[in-house]
């Protein structure tokens, strides 16, 4: 027995992604589901759904550029644009622009995906928007978690110790002596020159 097969919802209403769910599950489908464009365009790189059904203001980018990034990944990619009354007008230029196979307007009704199913799963259209699409750059990697190696420690040289203070005092000694020979000197020398000291 075949696998079932699989459709992506990407939208950002719960409620129109729970009834697409249960209607989609009544044919007999499977379905994963996404709130985000950027994990819808992930999802659908890894699984290769059928059917993308893709609202057209789906965060954080809008449902055009959704659409291109899925089509230029796989140009047999079948996209169905799911939108609100008041944005149809946009949802049908995004619709022609990315090749859409059809666009439903919410709230999605059972019998209104039943009667556009055929056109859902017929021939996919091309996608004139592909023409002027830059591809998103690709987003630089993160920094590393791990601290940066600190360099070694500069070898820290040893202090030598001060030189040892030569002792002086064996030095000021002969200097007071010769001091005090010199003064005495003199002293002997005044008095012998002033008479004091018979010569």
């Amino acid at each position: 027995m075949s696998e079932p097969p699989c459709a992506l919802i990407a939208l950002r209403d719960p409620i129109t992604t729970g009834r697409l769910k249960m209607i989609l599950k009544q044919r007999g489908w499977i379905t994963e589901s996404t709130s985000s464009s950027e994990d819808a365009v992930t999802i659908y790189k890894s699984i290769r759904p059928r059917v993308v059904f893709l609202g057209i203001d789906l965060p954080p980018n809008d449902g055009h550029d959704t659409a291109l990034q899925i089509r230029a990944s796989d140009n047999q990619g079948r996209i169905v644009i799911i939108t609100p009354k008041n944005r149809v007008e946009i949802a049908n230029k995004t619709a022609i622009s990315i090749g859409a196979m059809t666009t439903l307007i919410t709230p999605i009704i059972a019998s209104e995906v039943e009667t556009v199913w055929p056109k859902i799963m017929g021939v996919i259209p091309p996608a004139p928007g592909l023409a002027n699409y830059q591809p998103p750059l690709p987003e630089p990697p993160p920094p590393s978690s791990q601290p940066q190696a600190m360099p070694p420690p500069a070898p820290v040289e040893p202090i030598s110790p001060p030189p040892a203070k030569k002792t002086r005092g064996r030095g000021r000694w002969i200097v007071r002596l010769a001091l005090l020979i010199f003064v005495i000197g003199g002293a002997v020398a005044g008095a012998i020159y002033a008479g004091y000291i018979p010569v």
